[in-house]
């Protein structure tokens, strides 16, 4: 990954996390990693454990952040959600998957946009 790219996604993670601060929701973890994969942000929102996948951007010309979750990345996040919850967690607790979109200016890497949309994936 370059330097640039790493740097678009700090940059997204820090305005996410300090977006979720904002409202209210305590971040446990950033950057959790396992055999699985890596977690970006970890957060409680009151009782419930937020998993919360970062995607950024610094355009749309391939589509915006929000379009970025695949099928094989909808799988990955399911797995490594329950993958936490159960060896971390260990009890049964309310639980979701977010998805917090950035999409930065191209030149200046400022915030253009943040998105962010609760529960991304059912079932």
């Amino acid at each position: 990954m370059t330097r640039t790219r790493l740097q678009v996604g700090e940059t997204g993670e820090k305005a996410a996390r300090s977006y979720l601060e904002q409202l209210g929701y305590r971040i446990i973890e950033a950057n959790y990693r396992c055999r699985l994969g890596e977690i970006d942000l970890i957060a409680r929102d009151r009782e419930t454990i937020v998993i919360v996948e970062v995607r950024t951007r610094t355009g749309r010309i391939f589509g915006g952040p929000e379009e970025s979750i695949t099928a094989k990345k909808a799988h990955k996040l399911r797995r490594l959600a329950l993958y936490y919850l159960q060896s971390v967690c260990k009890l049964e607790v309310p639980s979701r998957i977010d998805l917090v979109a950035v999409l930065l200016d191209k030149k200046t890497h400022e915030v253009e946009n943040l998105n962010h949309i609760r529960g991304i994936l059912s079932g």
